[in-house]
């Protein structure tokens, strides 16, 4: 049951053009929060797994799939 789904990999949605170009401003933007959101959501849109996006920006893969699942459900 639900330990599967935490093992399948994770993957944004396919982003419209208007969410893709926020998101690439977001790589420019002055907070981290907003950097590290931009490059995980980008990263998830290009097939990066999560625990591959969280060893490349040094973060854990928890905070990852919390970005991509956040994304998911409020955009």
């Amino acid at each position: 049951g639900d330990m599967l789904w935490h093992m399948r990999p994770l993957f944004v949605r396919p982003l419209n053009l208007e969410e893709r170009a926020a998101l690439e401003a977001g790589l420019r933007a002055p907070d981290a929060f907003t950097l590290r959101r931009s490059q995980i959501l980008l990263a998830s849109a290009d097939q990066q797994r999560p625990s591959r996006i969280a060893r490349i920006l040094h973060c854990s893969t928890q905070t990852v799939r919390n970005s991509i699942r956040e994304f998911e459900e409020r955009g």
